[in-house]
């Protein structure tokens, strides 16, 4: 079973916003949700927006754009305004959209409120939400008037239908003006203070209070609830809309088919289960979220074929293990999820999805931190397994109740919190178990008693339809529980079946952070850059990015060099790389050219690599220490137009360039060189050119941004080509822990050398992110690590450590750690890629866990091939492009991904593999080992003879046999050191400081074994 791209919907919300702040100019257009909605709308005016399944009535987004906009001309000229109050009260019908969309396009609240109400519940609600405007149907025009009476409120009345009383909907719409209509444009509003919604909470606790939900908490909190899907637009073709009009999981879907480009299957007739048997069998819906109540009596009585479903959401009361099971049996599907979520946190809080532990909610949605806290003391719950009130903080959560601060008070604690009132625990790794409402939870005699508990254990009785649990006050005990059941149709349960059936089966970490802040950051500043430009793509020009950034604050920190302890501000880079990039212009580089770079982490390094970002130059930073001959082979495949290096190295470099026959520029980063040197480079750019400079404009989906070698593992390094919007994808998903932007971290230290594509991404990412680089001109030994550790620690603070697994080909890391993950995992797959794990020699995918494969991957995030060397490419892609990494992994039943092995070093003794890892492992643990390598000796009978290659720790004196014994002790036989015991003094490795495992074969051939 492969993984998914959850990050998928963000990505796609991101280009949809940054088609329209292009057209705009205005960044925080990207969360309009009437300019989305509208853009939207726009581009496909043929799509079926809407079916009423009562009516066999449908609209196209065409039509719907026409009358939303005629809606919004009209409310405009009626005085309606952005901060009004506009009331919706109507069934899932085709008009019942048209007010609620012009509404958004002009800032006005919009409050659906539910068509039952009695007139005083809808005086109360009139006086609390003071409406400007109401929609409603003729018959219910009455009660409405008489409720504004009592309430004292004034408000203009259009029904959707035609009562002869009241201007209709239809009249609304008879706009005459067409350059009005032709001409409209939405209301410019801050969508981070603009409410969208004012929508009724449940209402348990009491008169039903209205959260209100800005247009910045939908855009970000509700795409949640398509986390689970990785095809946009259209993530699913038809959604059926079970829940009434005024509930917010009906408004996801009216803000969101259009902009996701999905059709809404609606009724303007009750759903009972004839009706909802009716328009499934009628239209076959491929999407349902709905309430377990209302499936489990779907399931009962609706007599219809449940397969068509591909996805169904069950949320808004407990959820039972026993009800999922019976789900995916009827739908015959595996994508069958726990929706849990508030009106007050702009929808899901908890994503269930295929890593969820059974029984569990799932675990908190990566927009929000999240805290466990004791309801009474208030204390923040740090222990797994513990009980606690849910608290969230982020900016999906509400703006308060609309007119009432105390109540607003009450749940948002002083620091921002929001406190959900729903008792959780959580397990190590934080999947979230439901246990009750805190307000309903029983007492008796000091011990609180569960109502979902028990209503589940009940649930199981195979006669029970449905199962309520209360409590009885009682005096001396508190509550007595009581169960309040609905048979089955045919069936008799009696009273004390379930009283036996309770009784058999029942006994008398501190903050989760919010980890897409770093998506909304890069989301942010990306929308900056498109207000400018006016193209929508530069969201992922790093070039762009990286100028925009620079030129926020001059006076920030960019870079210090540790070594000569010279320091360079924003400002300062910014005017030379603009520099660096006239001057190359000048010299004929282009978009597409090869830009070398050979040297050391110095305050120069990143001058012409910027500038090479601006310009689309391809950089291909190299290791200075290659020799010529490893040169010519690198020189040959990428071809530089230019190159920069130190004055030391040019005779390498030359004779390499005349070996592989390339033509290049030199230019110096030191200044005792007949070549150009770097300050002559900057010094040549004309004042008027580096005034006026802009960044090339190109597609950064195919421009290439890094040439980047490979690790040579397995030969002659590879050079991966890294698109600007492949790192541009990717490269954030390291800073996925972080909830502070910008500047997640005060300092970062390179200890990369600067052909590292590790220390690339803090070249791109510190002014983007805004931390400063702490780097070092000299090697990096133990005793200069230490000496700047020890003078720059104020610093920097850690307390958090990762493994963190990527490589080249996939533009960084693959994997993240978004909650506490098992010791020895590397995380799990990051939202960027599809990730499957298949068996090396039969290449069919490996279904369960616990069982080793090597990993594939797939998304926006992979490489576009090696550089001029399209048979290693074709080599490393399947024929569906899925990418094979080379590497052994296994993962547990949540896709915690744990490393085996390089899939080519592994070896083989008699048809058992062998890791060299794991033997590696246990010689470590010897207290005389400084390093280890693994490897094979070949056998004809065997295959492969494991021998270790260890090197001593100064002053230490091993015997091969203590290694051996080691070995032996901990490894099963065919892992043991048949092979033999090589001493050495160092082991090989590449270019990019790993072992050379060809180089260390063949010593092992030839090097005294004992």
């Amino acid at each position: 079973m492969a993984t998914r791209m959850y990050d998928e919907v963000h990505w796609y919300m991101e280009e949809v916003g940054a088609r329209v702040v292009a057209k705009t100019g205005i960044p925080s257009d990207r969360h309009h949700v009437g300019k989305l909605m509208l853009q939207s709308l726009q581009d496909d005016p043929d799509f079926v927006l809407q079916i009423d399944g009562a009516t066999g009535e449908s609209e196209t987004f065409g039509s719907a754009l026409d009358r939303s906009i005629r809606c919004a001309i009209s409310l405009t000229n009626m005085g309606l305004k952005k901060g009004d109050v506009m009331v919706l009260m109507g069934p899932n019908h085709l008009d019942f959209c048209i007010p609620h969309n012009a509404a958004f396009y002009l800032g006005i609240m919009v409050a659906s409120v539910d068509t039952t109400l009695g007139v005083n519940e809808l005086r109360d609600l009139f006086h609390m939400n003071r409406p400007n405007i109401i929609f409603g149907q003729s018959e219910k025009m009455k009660d409405i008037e008489k409720a504004l009476t009592l309430s004292e409120v004034e408000a203009k009345l259009v029904t959707f239908d035609n009562d002869g009383r009241h201007t209709s909907l239809a009249q609304l719409l008879d706009v005459q003006d067409k350059e009005a209509i032709k001409n409209f444009k939405p209301t410019d509003l801050d969508p981070e203070e603009t409410v969208g919604y004012l929508t009724s909470t449940s209402g348990t606790t009491g008169v039903p209070k209205t959260a209100m939900l800005t247009h910045k908490n939908l855009t970000i909190g509700m795409p949640y609830i398509w986390v689970n899907f990785s095809n946009f637009p259209t993530p699913t073709k038809l959604v059926i809309v079970t829940s009434p009009a005024q509930w917010l999981s009906a408004g996801i879907h009216y803000v969101f088919s259009s902009v996701f480009k999905y059709t809404r299957l609606q009724s303007s007739a009750p759903i009972t289960p004839e009706h909802f048997a009716e328009l499934v069998n009628t239209y076959k819906p491929t999407f349902l979220a709905t309430s377990p109540n209302m499936m489990v009596t779907m399931m009962a009585n609706a007599k219809c074929d449940f397969t068509c479903f591909e996805y169904v959401g069950l949320g808004g009361s407990a959820v039972s293990q026993d009800v999922i099971d019976e789900v995916k049996k009827k739908a015959q599907t595996d994508e069958v999820y726990i929706l849990y979520g508030m009106s007050e946190a702009s929808g899901m809080t908890v994503q269930n999805d295929m890593y969820s532990v059974a029984g569990s909610y799932g675990r908190p949605i990566h927009g929000i931190q999240t805290k466990l806290v004791d309801p009474i003391t208030n204390k923040v719950i740090t222990e797994p397994n513990v009980p606690g009130e849910l608290w969230y903080k982020g900016p999906i959560v509400f703006k308060g109740y609309y007119n009432n601060p105390e109540v607003t008070k009450e749940v948002i604690t002083e620091d921002g919190w929001l406190k959900s009132g729903d008792i959780f625990y959580r397990d190590q790794y934080w999947n979230l178990f439901f246990v009750e409402r805190y307000k309903l939870l029983l007492k008796y005699r000091n011990h609180q008693v569960s109502p979902v508990e028990i209503e589940t254990v009940i649930m199981k009785h195979p006669g029970v339809l449905h199962a309520a649990v209360t409590g009885i006050p009682d005096r001396e005990c508190g509550d007595l529980v009581v169960a309040c059941v609905v048979p089955k149709p045919g069936c008799s349960p009696t009273a004390q079946e379930i009283k036996d059936l309770v009784k058999e089966t029942l006994k008398s970490t501190m903050v989760k952070r919010g980890n897409d802040a770093v998506h909304w950051y890069m989301e942010e500043v990306g929308a900056r850059v498109v207000a400018k430009t006016g193209i929508p793509s530069d969201r992922h020009h790093l070039g762009k990015l990286i100028l925009h950034s620079l030129q926020d604050d001059p006076d920030f920190i960019l870079q210090i060099d540790g070594a000569t302890g010279e320091s360079e501000t924003f400002g300062s880079a910014l005017d030379r790389s603009i520099r660096c990039a006239v001057s190359l212009t000048n010299m004929g580089l282009k978009q597409g050219d090869v830009m070398v770079l050979m040297g050391p982490n110095h305050i120069d390094y990143c001058i012409p690599h910027t500038a090479g970002l601006f310009l689309g130059l391809k950089v291909a930073s190299i290791d200075a220490t290659l020799c010529v001959n490893e040169l010519k082979q690198l020189f040959e495949t990428n071809r530089p137009k230019i190159i920069f290096a130190q004055t030391k190295k040019l005779g390498d470099i030359n004779e390499a360039l005349s070996a592989s026959k390339v033509d290049a520029k030199i230019v110096t980063f030191d200044n005792i060189s007949i070549y150009k040197t770097m300050t002559e480079l900057l010094n040549d750019a004309d004042e008027a050119s580096v005034k006026k400079f802009q960044p090339t404009d190109f597609d950064p989906s195919s421009t290439i941004a890094f040439l980047t070698s490979t690790s040579g593992t397995t030969g002659i390094p590879k050079t991966a080509m890294i698109t600007h919007e492949n790192l541009a994808i990717s490269l954030p998903y390291i800073w996925k822990t972080m909830s502070k932007f910008p500047s997640p971290i005060k300092i970062s230290f390179v200890v990369s050398p600067a052909q590292w594509i590790t220390t690339g991404f803090n070249y791109i990412f510190s002014p983007v992110l805004k931390f400063t680089r702490l780097q070092t001109s000299k090697p990096v030994t133990p005793e200069h690590f230490g000496d700047l550790v020890n003078k720059y620690r104020k610093l920097t603070q850690s307390e958090d450590v990762f493994i963190h697994y990527g490589m080249s080909e996939l533009s960084g890391t693959a994997f993240v750690h978004d909650c506490p993950a098992p010791p020895g995992s590397c995380g799990r797959p990051a939202g960027s890629f599809d990730c499957k794990l298949v068996d090396p020699e039969t290449h069919k995918e490996v279904t369960e866990p616990h069982v080793q494969g090597e990993l594939w991957f797939k998304g926006p995030a992979v490489f576009k091939g090696y550089h001029n060397n399209p048979e290693v490419t074709r080599e490393t892609f399947s024929d569906d492009g899925w990418f094979r990494c080379g590497d052994i992994f296994y993962r547990d039943e949540s896709w915690n991904v744990y490393f085996v092995e390089r899939y080519k070093s592994l070896l083989k003794y008699n048809n058992h593999q062998v890791s060299p890892l794991e033997v590696e492992m246990v010689i470590m643990k010897h207290p005389g080992v400084l390093q280890v390598a693994v490897t094979g000796i070949p056998d004809r009978e065997c295959g492969d003879l494991v021998v270790a290659c260890v090197v001593p720790k100064p002053g230490c004196s091993l015997t091969a046999q203590e290694i051996k014994d080691l070995v032996k002790e901990n490894l099963t036989d065919t892992k043991h050191l048949r092979g033999g015991v090589i001493f050495m003094k160092s082991l090989p490795i590449t270019s990019a400081s790993k072992i050379n495992r060809q180089k260390l074969k063949e010593l092992a051939l030839t090097m005294r074994r004992e």
